[in-house]
């Protein structure tokens, strides 16, 4: 099971890191292709308008309000 961890702004690398140390699955989330493969999602902490208008930038935002709404697992930290 891969877990995406959102890479756009925050301390996404840190959060691979405790993946990483407990071996789990990871991949840094950029793309709704990146998204495909992502079984749960973490958000990283950070500035949540900045983060919002680079989802927007990057045409995530609209496919990860759906599929959060829809049941994907996500997890977001401050």
């Amino acid at each position: 099971m891969t877990i995406g961890v959102l890479a756009l702004q925050g301390d996404f690398r840190e959060h691979q890191q405790t993946l990483d140390s407990i071996n789990v699955e990871n991949i840094q989330v950029r793309t709704i292709a990146d998204l495909d493969r992502c079984r749960g999602l973490i958000i990283p902490g950070g500035e949540s308008t900045v983060i919002q208008k680079l989802a927007v930038a990057f045409d995530l935002f609209d496919e990860l309000s759906t599929r959060i709404r829809n049941g994907l697992p996500t997890f977001g930290t401050c």
